[in-house]
């Protein structure tokens, strides 16, 4: 009876659930750009007033992990390809505001985070590839066999296995993405508009052409999802399983719809997120983090908005966007309810 019931206790998330990546407890001021982090639950067929579970990452000790929770680009959050854990990047070996100041400008080891179905915590840590530049990591995306693929700038987009590569591999036709991930089991990685200029490339959707899952400097980035103007701030995605249809949240406009007809992609939408903040009070009137559920015959999209008081990301929500044709229908799953919280990453449960 004892190990039955130990056995029954294994797993605290619950499966086809919603793992949201918040910054922010309610007390710090996100203003001082170094956040506590949770990993939210909430039920995606419901509105939460509260999450069903809320894992605490240590911010203190050996294993500490945050990131800034004011930054516009940081707290991509992605399921593994396996399904099997939650991965996210950040800052650690150091405590909270042990160095005050941006984490992007200090001295600080930039690394990545991983969660399990049971809520076990693993970080890893390395040096930033730069220390003379301003290094953010935004995002990471994992194969669940110890392989990890990052997103940032400043060289950020890389490839790394903590036991074979400790340090990354920086892909050199690649210096700035602004999110990665693993879809049929292809490597894909989003710019920007500002990122691209900077790079003299087309910004949106791109993956690694034959190279499906890029280990080497060298490999070449091939543009699969060109995002044209006035949408320039790409950032999350997700791509059906036949390849046909993709989403992309845009930091300004909300999510775009991209489908694929005679092997060209088109923009096929854009849905704007209703506002609940004074237009002259708001940051902004996107999305940052998307997850989409395919397997219904109407695609349901999963975000985290952009919006908030004082030009930065709080008091923001996560959204469900049923895309039922040229009038999805929008609606709220959670609030949150403090400046001092912010939701940003979002995928499903890990099983």
């Amino acid at each position: 009876m004892l190990a039955v019931s130990a056995h029954a206790q294994t797993n605290r998330f619950l499966p086809r659930h919603l793992a949201v990546l918040r910054a922010g407890d309610g007390v710090m001021d996100l203003r001082l750009r170094q956040a506590p982090v949770f990993v939210d639950q909430f039920d995606p067929a419901v509105t939460n007033d509260v999450p069903s579970l809320s894992l605490r990452i240590p911010t203190n000790g050996p294993d500490s992990f945050f990131f800034n929770g004011h930054a516009a680009t940081e707290g991509i959050l992605t399921r593994s390809a396996d399904h099997k854990l939650l991965a996210f990047a950040g800052y650690g070996g150091a405590n909270l505001l042990q160095q005050k100041g941006t984490p992007s400008l200090l001295d600080l080891k930039r690394g990545f985070c991983t969660v399990d179905a049971t809520g076990a915590i693993h970080t890893f840590l390395y040096r930033a590839v730069s220390t003379d530049e301003k290094v953010n990591p935004r995002g990471i995306a994992t194969d669940g066999t110890n392989n990890f693929w990052g997103c940032g700038n400043a060289r950020g987009t890389f490839y790394c296995n903590p036991s074979t590569t400790p340090q990354p591999v920086a892909f050199e036709a690649l210096p700035n993405s602004r999110a990665v991930k693993i879809i049929n089991n292809t490597l894909y990685a989003a710019i920007n508009t500002a990122d691209a200029n900077a790079s003299d490339q087309a910004p949106g959707i791109y993956s690694f052409g034959s190279d499906a899952l890029p280990r080497k400097a060298e490999s070449a980035p091939s543009l699969v999802i060109r995002v044209g103007s006035p949408y320039a701030k790409t950032v999350a995605f997700d791509i059906d399983p036949a390849g046909s249809t993709a989403y992309v949240a845009d930091v300004a406009a909300g999510v775009l719809k991209y489908v694929k007809t005679q092997g060209q992609w088109k923009l096929a939408g854009a849905f704007a997120i209703p506002q609940n903040i004074p237009k002259e009070l708001n940051n902004f009137a996107g999305c940052f983090g998307l997850a989409v559920d395919f397997s219904a015959s109407a695609p349901v999209i999963y975000a985290t908005t952009t919006e908030g008081y004082g030009g930065s990301v709080n008091s923001n929500r996560v959204v469900r966007i049923v895309d039922q044709g040229s009038a999805p229908l929008i609606s709220t799953i959670a609030q949150s309810a403090s400046t001092n919280v912010a939701y940003r990453g979002i995928d499903f449960t890990p099983e």
